[in-house]
């Protein structure tokens, strides 16, 4: 819901700071200031996402965390507020603050959180490449049956430490009796 005074929805924007916060420090309830600018970069328009890091994130952070607080709505609506003022300003400083406030603020709510979606190759040969099923050799102790990679024990070859040399069959009968 909009609460009185704003033509967004300060709920949903704060739902989706805390997902883009969580997505890239593992934390929802503060947004430091990297995580800023990547938000702008992934919501905002090219224009802006210089003076976020420059003079707005520093205005609204809380100077002791150095960040913004996601649980309270007060800051992020300073937050937007403030990004809405550069945007005016580089945008032929119409002094449409609410309009900006708004469309910032849509952008925010309708944009991607940052999490990227691994794309498959179309590039020849990488398919092959990475079916382990077709791995000979050396390569093929490397992973299981279900292509998953077995790590270091797979690699390295461990040696024996037992004090056997390696070619004796008895090992373990010099002091049992026949």
């Amino acid at each position: 819901m909009a609460s009185a005074g704003d033509d967004y929805d300060i709920d949903e924007l704060t739902k989706k700071l805390k997902s883009f916060a969580l997505t890239q420090t593992k934390k929802d309830d503060k947004m430091d200031s990297k995580t800023c600018g990547k938000m702008a970069k992934e919501c905002w328009p090219k224009t802006l996402q210089t003076r976020i890091d420059s003079s707005v994130f520093p205005k609204v952070m809380n100077k002791t965390t150095k960040s913004i607080d996601l649980n309270n709505k007060e800051q992020i609506k300073q937050f937007i507020s403030e990004a809405a003022i550069q945007y005016d300003d580089v945008t032929k400083k119409t002094k449409e603050f609410k309009k900006h406030e708004k469309f910032l603020a849509e952008k925010i709510i309708k944009g991607d959180t940052g999490i990227k979606k691994a794309a498959t190759s179309s590039t020849g040969g990488v398919d092959r490449m990475t079916d382990t099923s077709k791995y000979t050799g050396a390569h093929k102790e490397r992973f299981d049956e279900s292509g998953k990679g077995k790590g270091a024990s797979g690699r390295v070859d461990r040696a024996d430490n037992s004090g056997y040399v390696g070619n004796y069959k008895g090992e373990g009968t010099y002091d049992k009796k026949k």
